[in-house]
This record gives structure tokens, sequence and C-alpha cells, in this order.
């Protein structure tokens, strides 16, 4: 191997077909033979076009091309990076129209170098990585295409319609990676009908939220997931509004938020944690963390609970303050809740302490099947904490969580009086 050139400074464009071994799985070699090549044509169709000269493609892995964009003499990053943009964006337009297969695009502004190896010239750099990866997460996150930070500060003549995507962590990139998209009428699930003024608007009030949710360390911004939920989900009924379906990308920051309620404590500086094990849903922590539900189990209860989560949505999320009342004594029930995290105390009329409660446990069903409907005790925040409340309305839609909570206060109500008789000083919960 002889070492050769300079390095440069690139924009690598990755692309990959989405599904393309389920689509040719039933074809004879013939025909994937002229599948790929009808496929690789179109691409270059679309990229290779003097406007976007110097670059190279490469096909590879079948249904996959690296595609690298030079600077011209003199040019800084922005001429490279408006030029792949550029390309991309044609390609986003021919999926769009049907004219090219579902491809998935992944821009990343690094540095490579070349050198021979054997009878050929190869690249070399961590930057393939990088671009791989973030055509990879086009998948997860909706889009037909992401880009780096770099990109999408340096291209000119997109900025109105770039969208922040999300702050993440990779395993391929030392640092953590804003990334970034663009949505326009035509292109990345939105209607060519779409309204451009009020898709403006939608992007505005998302960057700002994606912002919020990110955080800014040099600036003292700390992420702050409750108000970013809150213009999240006002942004998601803006676009399902707009398009008639709901944007994958802000579902999966409301999904992050769902599950990981507190930033972690490394958030400012790692972003989302992708490649980690996902937390368990709701319905599992519950299945392992209660002993009340663990009585209550059966296999049409472990469906409901653990396989079928369509019903977690309806805990919603709320963040308390240290001294907060969620229950006060002798009121009509409102909900029952599951302490996510923090810490509760159960007051009688007196306001005296009769107990504390820690994350993992539901409180506020017993109202519900006793006779007077009433709450028994007050809760109060000992800790800042995040609970998931489900409200009376949304509880009764739920027969068969109905019946679980109904089992839970029955096993309690139980517990209470084996105690009581035991000689125990023991409150029931609400």
């Amino acid at each position: 191997m002889l070492i050769n050139g300079p390095e440069r400074e690139v924009v690598i464009l990755m692309t990959d077909m989405v599904q393309y071994s389920r689509q040719s799985s039933g074809m004879p070699p013939e025909e994937i033979r002229d599948f790929l090549i009808g496929y690789h044509g179109r691409v270059n169709e679309l990229v290779h076009r003097q406007e976007s000269m110097p670059l190279e493609i490469e096909p590879s892995a079948g249904d996959g091309n690296l595609i690298i964009f030079d600077k011209l003499p003199g040019e800084d990053c922005s001429g490279i990076c408006t030029r792949a943009l550029g390309g991309a964006l044609r390609m986003a337009e021919a999926i769009a129209e049907g004219t090219l297969a579902p491809t998935r695009m992944g821009l990343f502004l690094g540095c490579i170098i070349e050198a021979q190896l054997g009878s050929r010239m190869a690249k070399f750099g961590s930057s393939f990585a990088v671009a791989n990866r973030l055509e990879e997460l086009c998948g997860y996150f909706g889009t037909h295409l992401l880009m780096d930070r770099e990109v999408a500060r340096n291209q000119k003549g997109f900025d109105r319609n770039l969208v922040n995507i999300a702050k993440v962590s990779l395993t391929s990139s030392l640092h953590p990676m804003n990334i970034f998209t663009v949505y326009k009428p035509g292109i990345q699930n939105c209607p060519a009908e779409v309204d451009e003024a009020q898709m403006l608007g939608f992007i505005k009030i998302k960057n700002k939220a994606m912002e919020l949710f990110s955080g800014h360390l040099q600036l003292g911004v700390e992420p702050d997931f409750p108000r970013v939920r809150e213009e999240l989900l006002a942004v998601q009924k803006i676009f399902k509004d707009l398009t008639g379906s709901e944007d994958v990308a802000t579902e999966r920051i409301l999904e992050y938020i769902r599950e990981t309620p507190l930033p972690p404590g490394d958030f400012g500086q790692k972003g989302m944690k992708l490649m980690e094990k996902k937390r368990d849903s709701l319905g599992e922590r519950l299945f392992h963390l209660s002993k009340e539900l663990l009585r209550a189990m059966d296999a049409e209860f472990y469906h409901a609970l653990v396989v079928d989560t369509k019903w977690e949505r309806y805990f919603k999320l709320e963040w308390c303050k240290k001294g907060d009342i969620l229950i006060r004594i002798d009121s009509v029930p409102d909900g029952i809740y599951y302490l996510d995290s923090g810490t509760v105390e159960i007051l009688n009329s007196k306001g005296e302490l009769l107990s504390t409660m820690e994350s993992g446990t539901i409180f506020g069903e017993m109202a519900y099947f006793d006779r007077e409907k009433k709450r028994t005790a007050t809760v109060r925040a000992k800790t800042d904490m995040v609970v998931r409340k489900i409200s009376t309305d949304d509880f009764q839609k739920l027969p068969v969580i109905i019946r679980i909570f109904e089992r839970i206060a029955m096993a309690r109500r139980q517990e209470i009086v084996e105690n009581s008789e035991a000689g125990l000083v023991e409150v029931g919960r609400q």
C-alpha cells in the first residue's frame, strides 16, 4: 500500500435503498441486475450534474452509493455543502414523484485521505462511518435525509427549510451531533399542496422547541423537558393538520421524554444515546416493580400491560415541585398516579405524616373502588418528582385496566386489614 493523497475536506453523501432485500428476494439474478442498473442510473442522473461537480459516485453493497463532493479551486465549505444538499434534495423530490426507489441519505462534512491499495485508490477516514450512521438514522426519525450541523450551517439557500431533528450520541463519533433535515412541500412526507407559509411556521416553532430540548451549555440554557413536551405536542398537531399524518421525528422526541422524563446527568454533553438499550416500557416497569401488579397478574392482564401497550399513552406525564399537593383528603378522585421518580408523603386530615412512597409505586386507585368515592388521605411531593397520571375519563375507557386496578385495590385493602389485626399502624393509599 502506498501513501499518496493529502488530507482533504469533503462532503460525504451515503445512500441506501429502503427494503432492498425484501424487494429483491424473489428476483432471479438477471432481474436484480437490471433493477440495480436502473436504480444506480437514476441516482447518477439526479446527482452527477455540472452544477454538482466535482464529485465521485461509487456504488457499494449493491443498492448503496458513496458520493463524495470535493471543493472547487478557491472554494470554501459553503460550496460543497450547498452542492451536496442540492443533490440530496433532488433525490428526495424524485422519491416523492415515484421516479426513484425510497432511499435513505446521510450527509457529513469531514476529512478523508486516499492511498493506493493494490491496483486501486482507496479512501480512508472516520467520516464514512458517521455518514453511514446518519443514513441509518433516517429510518428511525422518518426522514429521507439527515445531515450534521456543519453541513446545515454552511449550506446556502435552504436556511428557512432546515429542521432541527435531535442532539444524539453515536458510537461512530467521539462527540455528540446535532442533526438536521429539510422540510419542503412535496418531500419528506409533506404533500406538494401544503401551504408553504404554514409549513415555515411549523419549522420555526419546532426548531425553537428542539433548541430547548438540547439546551445550550455556553449560554447556560438547561434542557426543559416539561416545556419541550408541551411545545412539541402543539407542533405535532400543527403538522397533522397540515399533512394529515404525524411527524415521525417529533414523535421520537416525545417518546424519549415519555420514557426519560428527566434529562440524564450527562444529557447536556451527550444528548440522546441511541445505541443504548431502550428503557423498559411503562408496562414492563409496572410488571417488574409493583408487587400489587404481580399479585393481580394473569395472562390477559400480562398481554394488556406488556404486549399491547397502547394504554400507556393515557398516563400523562406531570412534573411536580417539592411541596406540591397532588391529592387532597375528602376530594373527588380525578385520576390514578404512577410515581416515576421522586418521593411523596401521605398525610392525614391533621397534616400528620402517615407514610412515604418511592418511585415505582401506584397510588390514587382505592377511591374508585370505595363506597364513598372520596380520597382518604392527602398526598404531597416530598421532593421534585415526575408522575404519570391517568384521568378518570380515560381510566373508564379501559375495562381491562379497571379490573387490574380493582384487584390491586382489593389486595391493598386486605393488606390493611391484616396489618390492623396484627396491631400495625397502616394507612390505605388514597
